[in-house]
């Protein structure tokens, strides 16, 4: 596996602390992973979520506990690249999801319309 960006390992990162909200140490985080990442690789990545506000961070003896940040203020990283990449255009991030999405089965197109039937029935439309 060559190396990932940035961005890449901090989606895995996230989605590891929103599966459960436990609270987890670079090393528990990289068994998580299951990946060749190095341990500094992920640890960088981890403190710059930090500083993002995605994970708070608090000293426990000589390392270091992550949690997944609750008191969330501003974007929250997800929409902030929905801002930079697509302009903010949901219908473009959209459109891009669905034509790189190569393995999309019928099923989730069903679940896909079922939520823009249920975002409109809200007033979203």
């Amino acid at each position: 596996m060559g190396k990932r960006v940035f961005g890449e390992l901090e989606f895995a990162i996230l989605n590891i602390f929103q599966k459960d909200s436990s609270v987890r140490t670079v090393r528990d985080v990289m068994q998580a992973l299951g990946t060749e990442d190095k341990y500094t690789t992920i640890m960088t990545v981890m403190n710059r979520l930090v500083t993002k506000r995605e994970l708070d961070r608090e000293r426990d003896g000589q390392s270091y506990c992550y949690s997944i940040q609750t008191k969330k203020t501003g974007y929250s990283l997800f929409e902030k690249w929905r801002q930079k990449i697509f302009g903010g255009n949901s219908a473009l991030m959209i459109s891009y999801l669905l034509e790189a999405g190569e393995d999309i089965t019928e099923g989730e197109l069903l679940q896909i319309q079922q939520l823009i039937d249920l975002a409109k029935r809200k007033g979203k439309s």
